[in-house]
């Protein structure tokens, strides 16, 4: 990240906290496995937030056959809550942007260009790399503690859209030799947020 985009994203957060009640949270669940997501959350009205969250996964190997799950992964939400203190259940839509190196799930995919999505993890060292879309809904809901402190539970999924290369090792398995193609395109049904927020008002 430059200079010029840690700047303006500085400046937005602090904007954000000036403008109204705010929200600083952090994932306990995945911080269980290393895996860090933080976010903030802006209460715009009675009712409805808007949401900024980041997740980084920087394993270069997992599960027995050491595979690579490199994941970032940034999201914008708009909620929906229970209670006018945006409290209790919560329905939300988001949209989000993210890079990856994993072995994809061939479950639930409803194209690739260019794949076998039978192909995706068929053997140690297979793995894919690319950038995708997120768009999709998130349901949860958020406990109060006291009044600065609160749990928050969610699940969230939909579709994804990515743009990505797949390797056999250091061999492209996606093109065939010699094809000119530098990305390969698929799409898939999944669900890839979720956690146990805890969550800490710094305007209240």
């Amino acid at each position: 990240m430059t200079w010029s985009k840690t700047l303006f994203c500085g400046t937005m957060m602090c904007a954000i906290v000036a403008l109204g009640q705010t929200e600083a949270k952090f994932n306990a669940a995945t911080a269980l496995v290393a895996v860090p997501n933080f976010g903030v959350e802006l209460h715009i009205a009675p009712y409805y937030t808007v949401q900024m969250d980041a997740l980084g996964s920087f394993w270069d190997s997992v599960g027995e056959d050491r595979d690579p799950y490199h994941v970032n992964e940034t999201f914008v939400e708009v909620r929906r809550y229970q209670h006018p203190q945006n409290t209790g259940w919560f329905g939300g839509m988001h949209i989000g942007f993210g890079m990856f190196t994993i072995q994809k799930t061939n479950a639930l995919v409803l194209y690739d260009q260019y794949q076998d999505p039978s192909t995706y993890s068929d053997a140690a060292g297979s793995f894919q790399s690319g950038r995708a879309g997120f768009y999709g809904v998130t349901l949860g809901r958020k406990h109060e503690l006291s009044a600065r402190w609160a749990l928050e539970a969610f699940i969230g999924g939909g579709l994804v859209q990515s743009n990505y290369k797949g390797y056999q090792g250091f061999n492209r398995v996606d093109v065939l030799p010699g094809d000119p193609r530098a990305f390969n395109k698929s799409g898939e049904w999944a669900l890839y947020r979720g956690g146990l927020m805890v969550v800490y008002r710094l305007k209240h």
